[in-house]
């Protein structure tokens, strides 16, 4: 059973499930984006809380008698989500300074010892605060509904309010993630922007990802050059369509975001270009490791194409709905 091939008809049921989970929440995930945005400071950062919000949200949904408050469902995900990395992350801080200094006992840490100082040091940075502030200031909630989705007192609440005016912080935070070179950017634009599908494939690892973010996840060589792949679906021209039924072709840039060499992918029409995708890379020994491809993401593009005086496209949240009896793959795009 170990080596068994994974069903279709469950990858199929799975997808229709998501695709329907997907379309119920998308007139809410604005102001999601929007609370996460507040919340992380940081435009990639916020739109991986969502993705994560949801796919969690999608996770458990099995498990829940009822969601009397879809929006508060996916609001209280997200904050705990937000929460738990925080306190990871003031844990980690807090071990690696204990170990960064001699101490001859350090072998001996308390676990109790380390999660009360990542308790002050989570305390410090305010997140109730900063929750509490943001449930008030971007969704209007009342004392009561931010109190359910903090899962703490609507007094508490109104000290947390209190607290967070004076302290929120909204200035961006500087990503972490490396920066891949100009140059395997370079690369990987030209040879998309030729069709070249053996080239680019020649720049990815064999143990690479692309990530189409909330709505295909491809790993290694095998799927990245089979028919209806990312890679598949970006270089192809459909020659089997009269050229008046064909999709506009996608023209890629190369631009630089806030330090940061991505590609930009556009289609004309008439005199206005419109931006419809961006692609973020990962590099690993001169190739390329990771793809994150934001063709969904409509916030994701509205902030970046606006910050950049760009005009960005009508995007959806996720792939057309497949014709009966077909898979997305087979869909002509």
């Amino acid at each position: 059973m170990a080596d068994a091939e994974f069903p279709n008809q469950v990858r199929d049921e799975a997808r229709a499930a998501w695709h329907s989970f997907i379309d119920f929440f998308a007139p809410f995930r604005p102001q999601l984006f929007l609370y996460c945005r507040k919340l992380t400071g940081n435009v990639w950062d916020a739109e991986d809380l969502v993705q994560e919000a949801m796919l969690h949200g999608f996770g458990v949904l099995g498990r829940v008698n009822s969601i009397a408050n879809p929006r508060g469902y996916l609001v209280r995900i997200a904050t705990n989500l937000w929460i738990d990395a925080i306190r990871r992350r003031t844990t980690g801080e807090r071990l690696a300074a204990e170990f960064a200094e001699p101490n001859p006992g350090r072998h001996d840490i308390d676990p109790a010892e380390v999660r009360e100082a990542a308790a002050k040091l989570l305390e410090s940075l305010g997140p109730q605060e900063r929750a509490a502030f943001l449930l008030k200031e971007v969704f209007d909630m009342t004392l009561e509904e931010i109190a359910e989705a903090l899962m703490t007192s609507p007094g508490a609440v109104k000290s947390a309010l209190h607290r967070g005016r004076k302290r929120l912080n909204e200035a961006d935070a500087s990503s972490s993630r490396p920066a891949p070179s100009e140059r395997v950017v370079d690369k990987f634009v030209a040879r998309l922007n030729a069709s070249d599908l053996q080239g680019l494939l020649d720049l990815m690892l064999d143990t690479a990802t692309i990530d189409m973010v909330g709505n295909l996840l491809e790993v290694g060589r095998d799927q990245f050059q089979a028919k209806g792949s990312w890679l598949w679906h970006a270089v192809n021209v459909h020659p089997d369509l009269p050229p008046e039924m064909r999709p506009p072709k996608f023209v890629n840039e190369r631009v630089t975001f806030g330090g940061e060499p991505m590609m930009f992918s556009f289609i004309s029409l008439g005199e206005t270009k419109f931006l419809m995708a961006i692609a973020r890379f990962e590099e690993a020994d001169g190739k390329i490791a990771r793809i994150r491809s934001y063709n969904f993401n409509p916030e994701v593009l509205q902030e970046i194409g606006g910050q950049l005086g760009l005009t960005v496209g009508a995007v959806p949240y996720r792939f057309p709905t497949p014709a009966p009896g077909k898979n997305w793959s087979d869909q002509k795009r």
